[in-house]
């Protein structure tokens, strides 16, 4: 039973999202993974690690690792890069992408930033993972196991000293080519996904602040994704956080950021059909930054580093 719920809910996810766009919670610290447009617009060099074990209990439930970092030249340009690889049962999804970003000043006050980032997914099927009805199953033996796909993501990303919104795509081609065999069509593309998202830190006191946003996903032939989050900050170093996904799931959050060191947990409650049968999905991140140019008595909340060029 636990089995078969898997693959309903891989495919009632999207054949794509389970494989193609890997869920996680705390995006809202690193929106360079949903938004290529965010390289270059911190006054340092984040480099994360995070790590997604989903659907506690259930057999084969994805697992998911990333790694993260971007950074700025100049005055108004960034670059970064991703690897990822989530694996769900049989399939193993595994990539790169390389981004590069620029911003223009629009007012005295905020910025635009606009991204572009190319991407490679390889697609690999363990056909030994796979027991079917019938013995050495055609469709299954003849079925690609090892696919090579490239494509495009773009973003805008527009932010200030205490907003920003942005606005995303991943996978623009929808590429039905396969580098491994350029002559072969790829019949499960790389679907187009869309992000839009945004937030406003609300400064309370000297030593509290608020952060909420929100995420809105659309997928072509998956359900479309609101998230709601909600981030209480202390002394610019600790965060107590919780975050809904429409008909899916509650997200509690918690975190530490010390020095040039941030760590932060997720624990998702799972509120669909699935409940019954796991136990929640754990994630865990963890966060360095290098190349810290921000002077020592910057405000916590100027930390982007055009602020300096903001009014006081």
């Amino acid at each position: 039973m636990k089995k078969i719920l898997l693959l309903i809910a891989i495919f009632t996810l999207g054949e794509s999202q389970a494989q193609q766009v890997s869920l996680n919670s705390q995006y809202m610290f690193n929106y360079f993974a949903i938004n290529p447009a965010v390289a270059g617009t911190k006054n340092y060099t984040p480099i994360t690690f995070s790590f997604r074990r989903q659907w506690m209990g259930m057999d084969d439930a994805p697992v998911t690792q990333n790694v993260m970092a971007h950074t700025f030249f100049g005055e108004k340009s960034g670059v970064g890069a991703h690897i990822f690889n989530d694996v769900a049962g049989p399939s193993r999804r595994t990539g790169f992408s390389a981004t590069f970003a620029h911003q223009i000043q629009i007012s005295s006050a905020s910025r635009l930033s606009f991204g572009v980032s190319a991407a490679l997914t390889q697609f690999i099927l363990d056909k030994n993972k796979l027991v079917t009805e019938i013995p050495n199953d055609i469709a299954i033996q003849n079925s690609a196991n090892n696919q090579m796909i490239p494509d495009f993501n773009f973003g805008l990303y527009w932010y200030g000293e205490r907003f920003y919104a942005g606005l995303s795509t991943f996978n623009i081609l929808e590429s039905k080519n396969d580098l491994f065999d350029i002559n072969a069509t790829v019949s499960s593309t790389l679907d187009r996904t869309f992000y839009l998202h945004g937030g406003y830190t609300f400064p309370i006191s000297d030593n509290f602040a608020i952060d909420p946003s929100v995420m809105f996903r659309y997928m072509t032939n998956a359900p479309f994704q609101m998230d709601g989050n909600a981030r209480f900050i202390y002394k610019e170093a600790y965060w107590l956080g919780v975050s809904y996904r429409l008909q899916d799931a509650i997200a509690i959050m918690a975190g530490t950021e010390l020095g040039k060191i941030s760590f932060g947990y997720s624990f998702d409650v799972t509120m669909s059909d699935l409940a019954t049968y796991n136990t929640g999905s754990h994630e865990v991140f963890l966060r360095v930054k290098l190349s810290d140019n921000s002077k020592e008595k910057t405000p916590w909340h100027k930390r982007n580093r055009i602020y300096s060029s903001f009014p006081e």
